[in-house]
């Protein structure tokens, strides 16, 4: 059996980390938008400081990857029925994004370990805890950067125009 390169204690520090981010998120653009009309940065991180502040009151001894499934998943549904308030882009695909890559892993790891009953360590696992801290890490830095350092608009429009030019083919 092999062994997780990530421990639980620093994944606890992790997920700590990424909730402060959040939150000073938050609390940056809450000051910082004050007096302007823009406030679509506040709400998408107030929305991700909510989301990532209920683990604080979860049991790590008995939570599932169902649960972080879930708590992700309405996240992801809140922030597309919210969409319609704000038009920050950049920052809306990399947290979409973000949120869609952590559901898929929680729901591979539910399913390999309560499905398939698979208790021996593979490459998913380490993929698991690379993928989630990864994704978690580019949520919150895409709202101090607010760039698109991966690229993910350029590879969005140029799906796009494949499909639209197929469809006109």
């Amino acid at each position: 059996m092999g062994e997780l390169l990530i421990s639980p204690t620093v994944s606890l520090y992790i997920g700590a980390f990424v909730q402060w981010g959040f939150l000073m998120a938050f609390l940056y653009f809450l000051a910082h938008s004050i007096n302007k009309p823009n406030k679509e940065r506040v709400y998408l991180s107030l929305v991700m400081s909510i989301s990532y502040s209920f683990s604080i009151f979860t049991n790590l001894d008995t939570v599932t990857y169902l649960d972080f499934l879930f708590s992700d998943t309405l996240t992801l549904l809140v922030i597309i029925f919210l969409r319609r308030l704000w038009h920050d882009g950049i920052t809306y695909l990399y947290i979409i994004t973000g949120l869609a890559i952590n559901s898929a892993l929680h729901f591979l790891m539910h399913y390999d370990i309560y499905i398939l009953n698979n208790t021996n360590y593979w490459w998913l696992w380490n993929a698991y805890a690379i993928g989630v801290n990864a994704a978690d890490f580019m949520m919150v830095a895409i709202f101090f950067i607010n760039k698109d350092f991966l690229a993910l608009a350029v590879t969005k429009t140029w799906f796009h125009n494949c499909i639209m030019k197929r469809n006109y083919n």
